[in-house]
């Protein structure tokens, strides 16, 4: 059993929500979307190796000359594996933003995670991609809040048929920044175990390994996937 903290941090408060947050008890601490910035990553870096935790969080990514969305795995200081997001939005292109290469999963001290970023989870062909190297959860770092109720509602019901369709712990968390934050987290059978909306904080689940990787259906033996080529036209 793991204690994993979804956090909906202060945009633009990296380094100051890093030593506020990291106090608190956890295995795995997420911060959203582009919440660290490269010119703090080494300071960031310090901090998450003297509070020795294992964070997850998404860096606006300017190592190289592109600009990317990248997701971060750091052990106590160390990256020790990342993501850059694929699938773009419009305005993400036209501001130059780079698209990453392959979808995958990232190798953690607890098992495979997937990292599906911000718009990602908009796709059920990137969730599908993530499920087939059986994650025992996947995690939607995102970006701003929602800007309506209807967006809410519309991400939360994705990110709710994302677990039930592959049968896997789906979890998610913003800025508290735009007109509706947010944070939660659905089981593989798509239970709410966490829907928070407009709260500055963090909020915690216990999630079971072992448990996550029981399948109650055979949608992955099921599948024909000789038959779905037309998505790759």
């Amino acid at each position: 059993m793991i204690k994993v903290s979804l956090v909906v941090p202060q945009k633009g408060e990296d380094i100051k929500e890093l030593g506020r947050f990291l106090q608190e008890k956890a295995d795995i601490y997420v911060f959203p979307e582009g919440f660290l910035e490269t010119e703090h990553l080494p300071e960031a870096l310090k901090v998450i190796k003297e509070a020795g935790k294992y964070v997850i969080a998404g860096l606006r990514d300017t190592r190289m000359e592109e600009s990317y969305q990248t997701a971060l795995v750091i052990d106590k200081g160390v990256i020790t594996g990342e993501y850059k997001k694929n699938i773009l939005t419009k305005s993400e292109r036209d501001k130059g933003r780079v698209s990453g290469e392959s979808i995958y999963c990232i190798e953690t001290k607890y098992g495979k995670i997937g990292i599906p970023i911000c718009y990602e989870i908009h796709f059920p062909e990137v969730a599908r991609i993530m499920a087939l190297e059986s994650p025992f959860m996947l995690i939607n770092l995102i970006g701003t809040g929602m800007y309506h109720e209807l967006q809410y509602g519309q991400w939360t019901t994705l990110a709710k048929a994302r677990a039930i369709e592959n049968e896997v712990y789906v979890l998610g968390c913003s800025h508290y920044a735009g007109e509706i934050p947010l944070a939660f987290a659905f089981s593989p059978r798509g239970e709410t175990i966490i829907q928070k909306k407009n709260e500055y904080g963090s909020v915690s689940l216990h999630i079971d390994v072992e448990e996550s990787y029981k399948r109650e259906h055979s949608y992955f033996s099921d599948r024909l996937p000789e038959r779905f080529t037309k998505l790759c036209e």
